[in-house]
Order: C-alpha cells, then sequence, then structure tokens
C-alpha cells in the first residue's frame, strides 16, 4: 500500500469523494486504493474547476494532481484511507 493522499472519518465519506472525481479504486485495509493515469488527469482538473465540487473533494483531487506532478510519472498508485 502506498501512503495514503488522504484521509477520511468514514468509508462514505472517502467512496463517495473518490466516487465524485470518476477515478477506479479497490477497498483495502482501512483504504481505498487506485492508480491514475491518462484521463485521470482530466477527471482531477474537471474536478478542481467545477464549482459545485464540496471542498474536501476539491482538496483531494488538488492532492492527487500535485503529488502526480511531483512523481513525474505517466501513473500514479494512489491510497485514500478512513477510519474504520
Amino acid at each position: 500500500m502506498t501512503s495514503p493522499i488522504a484521509r477520511f472519518p468514514t468509508l462514505d465519506d472517502a467512496e463517495s469523494a473518490l466516487d465524485w472525481i470518476g477515478v477506479e479504486f479497490g477497498e483495502g485495509d482501512e483504504a481505498f486504493e487506485g492508480e491514475l493515469a491518462g484521463d485521470d488527469r482530466d477527471r482531477l482538473e474537471a474536478t478542481i474547476a467545477d464549482v459545485e465540487t464540496p471542498a474536501a473533494v476539491r482538496d483531494l483531487a488538488n492532492a492527487l494532481l500535485a503529488r502526480w506532478d511531483a512523481e513525474g510519472g505517466e501513473r500514479l498508485p494512489f491510497s485514500v484511507a478512513f477510519e474504520a
């Protein structure tokens, strides 16, 4: 598991945030895990630009995009944790 990029208070909050962004993910131990690639960058940018996006979701999208840019690769494995 990669180091979590964000932590949400509940499983539902974390799942809702990732669903809002529209990226694919699976459930791990107290975290959702996935890998960003290709069109996911467009999804992140659209989420950030959408005025309807809740602040917590926008913060997650910004964090994912910033980590992806910092890593510099074509893909980014990610983890979003939640309280059990």
